[in-house]
């Protein structure tokens, strides 16, 4: 942030704007004020009435003393000679005048820009932070600013509501883009017992096309057993226009993401026509025969009655992902079959895979352009990591067919440590091809704690030195990982006035937080900190429902967990200071959830950061117990003391289980407890195995580690 006469900036917004001049004196701000637009759209100044609204004002008409005026102005009518031109239909003035706001912009989107920023002045005020009569003048780095929702646990139960939430919570931060996950497979994954499998829009040509899901987990609430059998909420009541309609309101772009190539063994297993074959001819129920008209004939009709339907013929953006299009386990009645997804058919075999892809990719930008789509999108994994097809053949197919200007990369990469040489946007700008980068923001949350601040960083950096024009990150959406959503949100628009991703998290916490934002960065880094502890890391269910070839499928658990704990070093101090890390946490967030000077965001934040304490505290209690079992097995020394503990350990486990019921978000709960009701399942069948062995009904050898069915 600039501000006049090097004067020290006045407040801290977020993401902070480019320049800010104090004008002299102090603002008279108003909790009553009059909205008066000029050429702003009525959709638009609903959003903004709503913007204002949250942040504590009460807009009525007639107010006379405090008026906020926003016009969207001709261009020639600002000076934007500072401004890059791609930045220009993004671009916002706010002028605080004593008892009068001006915003002022070129475009819709600025005026929703600049009434996010004075609802940000709005907060700080409500704060008794003192607000200077300034002007500020702001654009965005980067064109492209958002996270994309996977088709996952979570947000397969997620309401339109919850949709609309996230879009708000974006936009607050000025992010402009929201990709959906539509459908995606996981054969090797069998967290439900079977292939993970999500598609989230009906497909009415074909009503066999349906992803029924099955989760069971203990409520501690219910005080019982719950097994569900569902459809996804969005596939179900079949609101994708309704959030399409609500990001257009609020600014931002809502972009279907769909397989189309690897990941994909449902709709291969209900339409055999369009597998992937063998050499006989035989469907592999994996991937899409890239030859077969009947593939494309199919692929047509999904794609466009997703455009027809849900974006009234035209949208501005289209991922076909085509991502990680390698060997998986499809057949959900074998989990050990592993299949690859390349087509064997006579047609396909004749030509080498790269250029089956880069034939196959040049269809999809044509046919999705001619189906009133602007640009498409695909990640780069495939064309340069996996194979290597990103090269001058590729880009004249492209010219070829017309469609040179349509393709944008998207470059993905999530490791904390180092970024990857072949994921480079400027690897694709050799190519003329422009990019995205797709740092992770929020994964793995019905599962885990996932940290990737550091990734954030890096792959933001990268994505400046390299030209992107983009920065969607891959994820899910929880609110306990708002500061990872707010670190890319800052670095994708104001990337000079950022920090490292530490300063960035207080600043955050600053902003919105307040007078707790010390002890929220506090219990936030101690969760962060049990996160990377490494021995946690073997505890998580997750990652034992994963098939392979070398495996017997269900895996053993928490057998498999405990052997590879017995083999660190250090083990159980390493859990006792997950515990110790996760009590800290707990006890400093208690009371905040309600914490009225919080906005509805900030509480659920802390919420959802209270149930990641609460499962860590669950996770390292019952494995020490565990081990400790182990051990006196092994020794011959199970006794009383060791079976009196599975008392307490049962009550503080159902405890820890209802404090992530009452404070995860509703959409991840179930597939959160599912997880974490095994460790109850198994913690009551051991304390019968442990009883028998004392009384001499069952040797040592005798005992379960996995949980019986």
């Amino acid at each position: 942030m600039t501000t006049s006469a090097d004067t020290p900036a006045p407040l801290c917004l977020y993401p902070e704007p480019r320049q800010v001049s104090l004008l002299g004196g102090a603002a008279e701000l108003s909790e009553d004020v009059r909205l008066v637009t000029s050429n702003v759209l009525p959709l638009q100044r609903k959003a903004m009435r709503g913007i204002l609204t949250t942040a504590g004002v009460r807009v009525v008409a007639n107010k006379k003393k405090f008026i906020i005026e926003a016009q969207v102005l001709d261009p020639a009518a600002l000076d934007m000679s500072d401004v890059p031109e791609e930045a220009r239909d993004e671009y916002y003035e706010v002028e605080v005048q004593d008892n009068r706001v001006f915003v002022r912009t070129a475009s819709q989107a600025g005026a929703l820009w600049g009434t996010h920023t004075l609802g940000a002045i709005y907060r700080a005020a409500a704060q008794e932070i003192p607000i200077p009569n300034m002007l500020i003048r702001d654009w965005p780095e980067l064109r492209t600013r958002g996270i994309f929702v996977e088709s996952k646990w979570g947000p397969d139960r997620m309401a339109l509501v919850d949709w609309q939430t996230v879009i708000d919570r974006i936009a607050d931060m000025k992010m402009n883009c929201l990709g959906v996950g539509i459908y995606g497979c996981w054969g090797n994954c069998r967290y439900e017992g079977k292939p993970t499998e999500f598609l989230m829009v009906p497909v009415p040509e074909n009503e066999e096309l349906k992803t029924e899901k099955h989760l069971r987990w203990f409520s501690p609430d219910d005080e019982e057993w719950c097994e569900e059998d569902y459809l996804p909420e969005m596939f179900e009541f079949d609101f994708l226009g309704d959030v399409v309609a609500y990001g257009l309101e609020k600014g931002v772009t809502v972009v279907p993401f769909v397989n189309s190539l690897g990941h994909n063994t449902m709709i291969p297993r209900v339409m055999p026509e369009v597998s992937a074959k063998n050499e006989d001819g035989s469907p592999r129920g994996i991937g899409y025969c890239l030859s077969s008209p009947k593939t494309r004939e199919f692929l047509e009709t999904f794609y466009g009655g997703i455009i027809e339907r849900y974006f009234e013929g035209q949208t501005k953006l289209f991922h076909v992902q085509l991502d990680e299009v390698w060997p998986d386990y499809p057949d959900p009645d074998d989990a050990s079959k592993r299949v690859d997804p390349w087509c064997e058919c006579p047609e396909c075999k004749a030509r080498d895979s790269e250029e089956n892809l880069q034939e196959y990719i040049v269809w999809l930008v044509k046919m999705l352009t001619e189906k009133g789509v602007e640009r498409v999108v695909m990640w780069n994994d495939q064309l340069t990591r996996h194979m290597d097809a990103l090269d001058e053949t590729f880009v004249q197919r492209l010219k070829d067919a017309g469609v040179e200007d349509r393709l944008i990369l998207h470059w993905w990469w999530y490791s904390n440590d180092q970024l990857n040489d072949k994921t480079r946007v400027s690897l694709g700008k050799d190519h003329g091809l422009p990019g995205w980068v797709a740092p992770m923001t929020c994964y793995f949350n019905w599962e885990r704690y996932d940290l990737r601040r550091k990734n954030i960083e890096m792959m933001l950096e990268m994505a400046h030195a390299e030209g992107a024009e983009g920065a969607v990150s891959y994820a899910v959406h929880d609110p306990g990982w708002s500061d990872h959503e707010a670190l890319l949100a800052a670095y994708a628009w104001n990337p000079e006035a950022t920090g490292t991703e530490a300063e960035e998290l207080e600043r955050w916490a600053i902003t919105r937080f307040a007078g707790q934002a010390q002890r929220v960065v506090e219990s936030i880094l101690a969760i962060q900190e049990a996160s990377s502890i490494p021995a946690i890391a073997h505890t998580y269910n997750y990652r034992y429902t994963y098939c392979h070839t070398d495996a017997a499928f269900p895996r053993a658990y928490p057998g498999e967990a405990l052997d590879k704990l017995e083999a660190c070093d250090d083990v159980v101090p390493q859990l006792q200071r997950v515990i110790e890390l996760a009590e800290g946490a707990a006890e400093a967030f208690r009371g905040m959830g309600d914490e009225p000077a919080f906005g509805n965001s900030e509480k659920a934040t802390v919420k959802s950061l209270m149930g990641e304490a609460a499962r860590f505290q669950a996770l390292a209690s019952s494995f020490l117990f565990f081990l400790d079992a182990r051990k006196a097995l092994a020794k011959g020394t199970v006794g009383d003391e060791l079976t009196s503990r599975y008392d307490v350990l049962r009550e503080d486990l159902l405890s820890d289980l209802a404090v992530i019921e009452k404070n995860k978000p509703d959409w991840v709960v179930p597939a959160t407890l599912q997880a974490l009701s095994l460790l109850l399942a198994f913690l009551d069948q051991l304390n019968g195995d442990l009883k028998d062995v004392v009384a001499g009904k069952l040797s040592a050898e005798g005992v379960r580690w996995t949980v019986a069915d």
